[in-house]
């Protein structure tokens, strides 16, 4: 039986990407995670668009209406 992948979306607000840099740390581990996981909107994918998804990571502080936007959507 073939387990359903969580779907997992991020995106960095006001932040330095430095988390989203942490996920590359993970070395040859990513393409383990990717067995488990399906990564949505990210910086990682390049995908724009927000789908559904069980787990949103936001990285960094509100600072503008862009940020606020970005949220609703999340």
């Amino acid at each position: 039986m073939i387990e359903a992948k969580l779907k997992i979306a991020t995106c960095s607000l006001a932040g330095c990407f430095g988390c989203h840099m942490s996920l590359l740390d993970l070395d040859e581990r990513l393409f383990d995670l990717t067995e488990r996981v399906e990564l949505d909107r990210s910086p990682l994918t390049d995908i724009k668009e927000l789908g559904e998804c069980d787990v949103g990571l936001i990285e960094g502080g509100v600072c503008n209406a862009e940020n606020v936007h970005t949220l609703i959507e999340f």
